[in-house]
């Protein structure tokens, strides 16, 4: 096993060798504890509504044993099945996800679902996890066995990502296990792979499930049927029930203590590709892997003091350090008590002051033993003002009103912070992850939430009303007249009384979701849906003044393409009786106000936000730039700060521009003349999907770390 704790001893060199012989299936692990022999289903990558996947499925309901030909034995019914993302094509809209569930209404066996990419970008299937009783993500128990499902689909995002609330929860969930349960974990993105924000994104995830006896990790999305190790852990990925190569199933049994995994295509009489074999350990067999300094989320200066051990039994030959996978250093190590301890120091003076990230670790002649940890970097200026955790990864744009900061979080809980000083006035609980910004109104916080929920708090934090959408609210309320509007993932427009939660108008033109935050000017709506199209709406009626399908859409030609491209995730901004809407094909349609006639189009847009004084646009440019142009489209300046694909807004306040990188680097620009006046990383390489925003004294910004942080608006 690539993580056993070798020892000189007689007993453990006997451990060693029945482990494995265990490994290739000669014996059976005899230390295990009692576990019958069972088999499951992993099923992935469906993508309803394809007609070869639901043919696939319906043959799990005459399944009885099993023909494991790639491993020479039978395996018993299947028990269950475990369905590791990608379950509809474009979310759960159009009656995808009810066809989805009906590929398994009769297959006579409890199935535990999970969401990929495809689930959550365009209407995230959160809230049907829910009304199933799952939630985004959950564990449960059989054979002896523990069972986690994880969710590393960003709700509305296609990016993966672990947040801070589900490293909290897994902690937790865990910590009632002892070590010899075998842990088994599926999600839909493998681990290792390119498309996390970072490495830290998921050595966070692996430092919980190293502490306990892993067995094996089951992905999806790559479509492939292959194992894919990667450093101590056993993963594979599940293949797919619809192809377009090799249409299939995964089966996984359990026998005697050893796992066999094998894939079985679609028409074929046996699971008779190999993939996997393995015996389940009698323990947790990783080491424990510690570091003393620095603790989590602690300040340092610009000398960092790195302190680790671990308990390994064997020769550890040298240790290392590695900051934001950038910054490397070696340890000294020295072995005392049964530890080896990692000291050492490292120059951070060559870093943004900020957030960071430290992995330590411990190599032997073939192996390696880490463990990693986020820290602040704060130098002799001190450009922090203050941070606030929130427990819970955030997309959700702080709002400021009278000197109070009002954030949600994926966790479901809406803060308010004094904007001075960082104080925690109060919190409630909305139920539900928040990614909309919040609006405060007439002495009123108003939020909204994923299962739907538009609730108005006093500026106490005591609930007034609460007025239930028909499905997930993702997009922010704006205030338009004496109203509020916001979509929801239905595709519907609601137009609420902010004093009582009443509806006053609404509108249902378009076909799916409404996910960004709408535009109000004088008594017109305008906003974006993932039906390809732009929408212009009277604000006191909610009928329709005109449509118009945003550039990345019009230029293709397939309907499934055009609504992929839809101007969908970052909000229009108007000015000079213009439109301007961003897509995900990365075209900033350009249209006329009134009539919504097409003027024009420019490419590589991300998203947009407005001047403070309405009368230029900055444009966040996937090249990485910044830019500013005039709403004629000639650009004033265009400055680089490493922006990307995030489609979250610039915004202004003071003469200064701000905006954050998808990893963190929160730049403020000169709105006059482009010049970058000061830079910090608001996160450890972790996400940032929510805009910055100013009060003049200090910028806010969230992350997928679960912090909130102000940081002083100075040059530094």
């Amino acid at each position: 096993m690539r993580s056993l704790k070798p020892n000189a001893g007689v007993r453990n060199v006997f451990l060693v060798w029945i482990l494995l012989l265990a490994a290739v299936g000669l014996v059976s692990n005899a230390y295990a504890k009692e576990i019958p022999n069972f088999s499951f289903i992993q099923a992935s990558d469906v993508h309803a509504p394809n007609a070869k996947s639901q043919e696939v499925i319906s043959q799990i309901k005459s399944l009885d044993q099993i023909d494991m030909a790639a491993f020479d034995t039978k395996a018993p019914k299947p028990e269950f099945a475990v369905v590791t993302g990608d379950l509809t094509e474009f979310g759960g809209g159009s009656g995808w996800w009810e066809q989805f569930l009906s590929y398994w209404a009769d297959c006579g066996i409890p199935v535990y679902y999970q969401l990929g990419n495809h689930d959550n970008t365009w209407a995230a299937l959160v809230k049907r996890l829910r009304e199933l009783g799952f939630g985004p993500y959950y564990s449960f128990d059989r054979n002896g066995c523990h069972f986690v499902g994880l969710m590393t689909a960003t709700v509305q995002d296609p990016r993966p990502s672990i947040g801070e609330e589900q490293i909290r929860w897994l902690e937790k969930d865990l910590a009632s296990l002892d070590m010899e349960t075998p842990v088994f974990v599926f999600f839909h993105h493998p681990i290792g792979g390119t498309e996390f924000a970072s490495r830290f994104d998921y050595d966070r995830l692996l430092d919980i499930l190293r502490t306990r006896n892993t067995v094996l990790l089951m992905a999806g999305h790559s479509h492939g049927h292959v194992s894919r190790p990667f450093e101590d852990f056993d993963q594979i990925t599940g293949g797919s029930t619809y192809g377009p190569n090799d249409p299939g199933l995964t089966f996984i049994y359990v026998e005697n203590k050893v796992v066999k995994v094998a894939y079985q295509k679609a028409g074929e009489p046996s699971a008779n590709i190999k993939i996997l074999q393995k015996a389940i350990p009698p323990t947790r067999i990783y080491p424990v892997v510690e570091i003393l300094s620095p603790q989590p989320r602690e300040a340092v200066g610009q000398v960092l003091q790195v302190s680790a051990y671990t308990d390994f039994e064997g020769v550890v030959a040298k240790a290392s350090c590695t900051i934001d996978d950038e910054l490397n250093a070696d340890l000294q190590l020295k072995y005392a008590n049964g530890r080896w301890t990692a000291t050492g120091t490292v120059d951070l003076q060559s870093l943004l002051p900020g957030a960071h990230y430290l992995r330590v670790e411990f190599a032997t002649s073939d192996r390696q033993f880490k463990k990693s940890a986020e820290f602040f970097y704060e130098p002799e200026s001190k450009p922090t003002a203050w941070r606030v955790y929130l427990g819970a990864s955030s997309k959700c744009t702080p709002t400021i009103a009278n000197g109070i900061v009002y954030v949600g979080a994926n966790d479901g809980k809406l803060w308010a912070i004094d904007a001075k000083t960082g104080k925690v006035l109060w919190t409630a609980d909305t139920g539900a992850e928040i990614l909309s910004q919040p609006l405060v109104v007439d002495e009123k916080v108003i939020t909204a939430n994923g299962l739907g929920l538009v609730q108005a708090y006093t500026l106490k934090g005591d609930k007034v009303w609460e007025f239930r959408a028909n499905d997930a609210v993702y997009s922010s309320p704006v205030q338009v007249g004496e109203y509020i509007a916001l979509g929801c993932n239905s595709g519907k427009l609601y137009i609420v009384e902010p004093e009582s939660g009443r509806l006053a108008a609404s509108n249902e033109d378009a076909t799916y979701s409404i996910e960004s935050k709408p535009f109000a000017l004088g008594d017109r709506i305008y906003f974006g849906a993932w039906d390809e199209y732009i929408r212009c709406v009277d604000a006191k009626t909610g009928s329709l003044v005109w449509k118009q399908m945003g550039e990345g859409s019009r230029t293709k030609e397939s309907p499934g393409v055009r609504r992929y491209y839809s101007p969908a995730d970052a909000g229009p901004v108007v000015t000079d009786n213009k439109v301007f809407a961003a897509d995900r094909d990365y075209m900033l349609t350009i249209l006329n106000a009134a009539t919504g006639e097409r003027i024009d189009a420019k490419t590589g847009v991300a998203a947009a936000g407005l001047s403070e004084d309405g009368k230029f646009i900055y444009l966040r440019k996937t090249n990485g730039n910044l830019e500013k142009i005039t709403p004629s489209g000639e650009v004033v300046w265009s400055t680089p700060c490493k922006l990307g694909y995030i489609p979250a807004a610039p915004f202004e306040k003071n003469g200064v521009v701000y905006v954050a990188s998808g990893l963190g680097l929160v730049s403020a620009v000169s709105a006059s003349d482009g010049k970058i006046l000061w830079q910090y990383q608001a996160s450890p390489k972790l996400y940032v999907m929510s805009s910055v925003v100013s009060d003049g004294e200090r910028a806010y910004v969230t992350a997928f770390d679960g912090m909130l942080t102000a940081i002083k608006c100075i040059a530094q």
